[in-house]
């Protein structure tokens, strides 16, 4: 079921092609994680619009991962959108258009992501890298490989919430992990949702990138690796 999330955290339900999920939180500062696609514009729009947040108010922006479904919308935000970017050091010179994804990952699909990203507007935004462990506000770094090799999640120990990104997918009432045409390398996958469950506590939603926020966060990560 659908999680009912807490006050300071709010789910942006993108609809385009995968439909996947943006979030933002208000905590004193306001954090944009992830984007969805570029058609997804709207929607980040009359989402931030409903909590009474302009573009030019986004105090930063966490990337989990460098997919175009997760940074595509961040440059039809600008001009107003003007706050530095986070994501992994592997990945940043992606999103900084400095290289592009290599062809031969994920069983040949990364072909598609880097023709993608040939035609991606990046956003014009300062792009700041960031490693397992290091604070950005309020939120915790775990790097967590297997989907990409720079995926992150964020956690938020406050409002007891783990922006997940890819690593795993909502589906129903439960959480899966990302698989293997989707993924890098599904056994790092694997051995990176067992060590985000050893090095985090009880952490009530999870927030994936695709799918539905739930309640009962950690227990349902954890019961994928037993």
């Amino acid at each position: 079921m659908t999680a009912s999330l807490p006050d300071g955290l709010r789910h942006i339900d993108c609809r385009t092609r995968d439909k996947p999920n943006a979030y933002i939180v208000d905590d004193g500062a306001i954090t944009l994680v992830d984007a969805g696609w570029p058609g997804d514009e709207a929607t980040v729009r009359d989402s931030l619009r409903d909590a009474d947040i302009g573009p030019g108010d986004i105090d930063r922006v966490l990337l989990t991962h460098y997919d175009a479904d997760h940074v595509g919308t961040l440059s039809r935000l600008t001009p107003e959108l003007d706050a530095p970017v986070y994501v992994h050091r592997l990945e940043a010179p992606y999103v900084a258009g400095n290289r592009l994804p290599p062809w031969t990952a994920r069983h040949g699909i990364e072909a598609l992501h880097r023709l993608y990203y040939r035609r991606l507007t990046l956003p014009d935004l300062p792009i700041r890298s960031v490693e397992d462990g290091d604070t950005v506000g309020d939120l915790r770094v775990y790097h967590t490989p297997g989907h990409t090799p720079g995926h992150v999640v964020y956690l938020h120990e406050d409002l007891s919430a783990a922006f997940l990104g890819d690593l795993v997918y909502g589906l129903g009432d439960r959480l899966r992990p990302s698989g293997r045409i989707s993924s890098y390398d599904t056994g790092r996958v694997t051995d990176s949702i067992e060590s985000l469950c050893d090095r985090t506590e009880g952490f009530r939603y999870a927030c994936p990138g695709h799918g539905p926020p739930l309640e009962g966060g950690h227990d349902l990560l954890s019961s994928i690796v037993g």
